[in-house]
């Protein structure tokens, strides 16, 4: 199974701009929205992993720059 993927545009998290990450396809617990909510900006739950398994981190879409399959 793929999942989308992504390029950091932004240093996050101790993961460097250029960074390719994935959409993480397991429970958030809500953190991506509780990120939304204090920011008012939309973000994704990613991981490095491209199974879109644990662990992952939240970045805001604006940070992200989706990379075609």
């Amino acid at each position: 199974m793929s999942t989308r993927k992504f390029t950091l545009m932004q240093d996050r998290f101790g993961h460097l701009a250029g960074t390719t990450v994935y959409l993480c396809m397991k429970p958030d617990y809500g953190l991506a929205g509780d990120d939304e909510r204090s920011t008012g900006e939309e973000h994704l739950t990613v991981t490095l992993k491209s199974d879109g398994d644990y662990p992952f981190f939240t970045a805001p879409r604006s940070m992200l720059k989706e990379l075609t399959p």
